[in-house]
């Protein structure tokens, strides 16, 4: 599931600019200041997404939605009948069909959900190039690949980003073993107006699920 993620993580870096274009392309870097300047503009951001993974050696073609919306280091997602939440101290899972809700902590926790654990690892060990300019729909997109740095199971991520708007609407990983994962942006929203308590869960709300502490 970290590889689910991965795209989302990329454009979390990205946003809150702590990932840093090294080389000396021009092109390139001002794309990037511009997503991470444009971004850190909203108090807040909603992506609805569609994710697919393609193993052609074993016969794959999975494809599922899911919405996550993002505040610093909070964060609200809701993808295959789970809901993943953090307040950026503590994590919370809620399984429905599980009838479980596992609570860890955000900075320490096991759970491939962790974003702050993912970002961490993966801060700064991209090199981006810009590799081109392409239209379609009446739309402009920039094309700009992310190599890894450092040991990886991915060779590359390519990313797709709009330039109008400034915002990433693709992200494509690419495994070394032939395992390609897309993860596209069908919907953008920012600044919305969220409900007081939006990025915690009360296990009191779901008096018939389980409560599993791991912290």
């Amino acid at each position: 599931m970290n590889k689910l993620l991965l795209p989302l993580v990329l454009i979390s870096l990205i946003f809150t600019n702590q990932l840093k274009a090294q080389n000396k392309n021009l092109d390139v870097n001002k794309i990037l200041k511009e997503v991470s300047t444009k971004a850190q503009s909203y108090d807040n951001l909603k992506f609805d997404f569609s994710y697919r993974m393609i193993d052609k050696a074993h016969d794959i073609d999975n494809d599922i939605k899911g919405s996550i919306v993002m505040k610093g280091d909070m964060y609200n997602l809701h993808i295959m009948g789970r809901n993943v939440v953090s307040d950026g101290k503590t994590q919370w899972s809620n399984d429905p069909d599980a009838e479980e809700i596992q609570i860890t902590d955000a900075s320490e926790s096991a759970n491939s959900f962790s974003f702050l654990k993912i970002i961490t690892s993966v801060n700064n060990d991209y090199t981006p190039k810009y590799i081109k300019t392409e239209k379609k729909n009446g739309k402009s997109f920039y094309i700009v690949d992310m190599t890894p740095t450092t040991g990886k199971s991915y060779y590359k991520v390519r990313l797709k980003i709009e330039k109008e708007k400034s915002y990433i609407q693709e992200a494509n990983i690419y495994e070394k073993d032939g395992v390609e994962y897309t993860f596209t942006v069908e919907k953008f929203s920012t600044n919305l107006e969220l409900p007081e308590g939006y990025f915690i869960i009360d296990p009191a709300k779901y008096p018939d699920s389980e409560v599993v502490d791991l912290r």
